[in-house]
């Protein structure tokens, strides 16, 4: 299992989780908000990805560079 916290956000990958590759994301207070696809670079749950979230992701380097 690996953990990163950036910027009030935690993101969780869990060894041998289900295709395709992704990180569960939690809020500061430990609140599921969803889960990212790093591969296809998408939310896998519906969640709207704010400027906040967007930069953390980035900064954990989970976001590519557009």
């Amino acid at each position: 299992m690996g953990r990163k916290k950036v910027l009030g956000f935690t993101f969780v990958q869990f060894k041998g989780d289900h295709p395709p590759p992704h990180v569960h994301i939690y809020d500061a207070k430990g609140r599921s908000i969803g889960r990212w696809d790093i591969e296809n670079q998408q939310p896998m749950d519906d969640f709207e990805v704010s400027r906040k979230l967007r930069k953390a992701l980035k900064r954990a380097g989970y976001l590519k560079e557009e």
